[in-house]
């Protein structure tokens, strides 16, 4: 089997959510060649062989309201040789080059968030994501809320189906990581330690966590890079004990959260569908304060055994809910192992690419 996967941007380098969870999907599926066609951030064109597959970085003039303007982009996904292309979106540049270059060809589409800063163009925009999703052989939602209340999944609860993210347990397993390593990262920043990983981005909320800060008595180390990190790193310079690290290496992950004693997701608005962070800190046994933004973020924990929802925005009420469980050790141990056991449960990426491939083949069959 060979699958192409659509988006406009990879990990590595873009350590997004979604670049993340297609960079598991392709890692994951070792008996299947995985292509990944996304844009290049340069003028350049590129093609590299990266596990089974190749991935090609089409050359684009820049970006505007985020998206490439690439036309080279639908040439190159019509080249591209496979048995079901797998889109995933809010992606315009893909959508469009999807029903362009595509017809005829299996498609497989991921829909994972809606769009929030540019929801001003949904009169346009939604007839296209639209348009791709009837299109699709299959429609898969990682999310049960955001299936529901999305406006581009409106009336497709009968055809979508629903795949949860997953985590690599075995990299994300906390009897792999050396104690002696664990405790000295918590002696480098103190403790109680609380930790926050994602892209510095507008809908992550960061600026909300360092704004609770000033009410806790607890370190606060925030992992990740993006274009709001020296805005965040000036709000943080009178916090002394709060951390923000940049981007850290996937590989050093389970580590910090091994040594965290609490997981934040503190995001603002639905551009957050799920929070893959959460499930990867759940599976380290962390529990987790959450905020609800009416998509997935509270599927990723069980409300009340293996985390705590909050409201998002506020920072006084994210304080609180923190203060509450780093204040009880007892519970924050019995949520931390029902995260563990809830994760291997729900999240497994074994279970993930099973029922992916299970569903690329069925695609392939009733295509031909």
């Amino acid at each position: 089997m060979k699958v192409a996967h659509v988006y406009k941007d990879v990990y590595p380098p873009v350590a997004g959510g979604i670049e993340k969870h297609i960079d598991g999907i392709r890692r994951g599926m070792p008996d299947v060649e995985s292509d990944v066609i996304v844009c290049s951030r340069s003028r350049l064109t590129s093609v590299h062989t990266v596990g089974t597959g190749v991935e090609v970085r089409v050359g684009e003039l820049g970006r505007l309201l985020s998206t490439p303007l690439a036309p080279g982009f639908p040439g190159r996904l019509r080249s591209l040789r496979a048995d079901v292309f797998h889109l995933h979106m809010p992606n315009p540049l893909g959508e469009l080059s999807t029903l362009a270059a595509l017809r005829g060809r299996p498609i497989v589409a991921s829909y994972h968030a809606d769009i929030v800063r540019q929801r001003r163009l949904n009169p346009v925009y939604l007839p296209l994501q639209r348009a791709c999703l009837r299109r699709a052989g299959a429609v898969v939602v990682g999310s049960l809320s955001l299936l529901r209340t999305s406006p581009a999944l409106a009336g497709m609860a009968e055809r979508a189906e629903h795949v949860p993210y997953g985590v690599d347990l075995t990299r994300f397993d906390p009897e792999r990581v050396n104690a002696e390593d664990r405790e000295a990262l918590r002696r480098r920043y103190g403790t109680p330690l609380v930790v926050a990983l994602g892209r510095l981005v507008h809908y992550k909320g960061v600026d909300q966590l360092i704004a609770a800060a000033s009410s806790l008595d607890a370190s606060v180390v925030i992992a990740g890079g993006g274009p709001l990190e020296g805005h965040l790193r000036d709000l943080a310079r009178s916090e002394p004990r709060v951390h923000l690290l940049g981007s850290v290496p996937e590989a050093d992950l389970p580590l910090l959260l091994a040594a965290a004693d609490l997981f934040v997701l503190p995001s603002v608005n639905r551009a957050e569908s799920f929070g893959i962070a959460t499930i990867e800190a759940q599976a380290m046994g962390v529990p987790a304060v959450v905020t609800d933004v009416g998509t997935g973020t509270v599927e990723a924990i069980a409300p009340g055994e293996t985390g705590v929802v909050v409201p998002a925005g506020d920072p006084m009420a994210l304080a609180g809910a923190i203060s509450a469980l780093l204040t009880d050790p007892d519970r924050r141990r019995t949520m931390g192992e029902a995260a563990r056991r809830r994760v291997l449960a729900k999240h497994s990426q074994n279970d993930q690419v099973s029922r992916l491939k299970a569903i690329y083949g069925r695609v392939i069959a009733s295509s031909g």
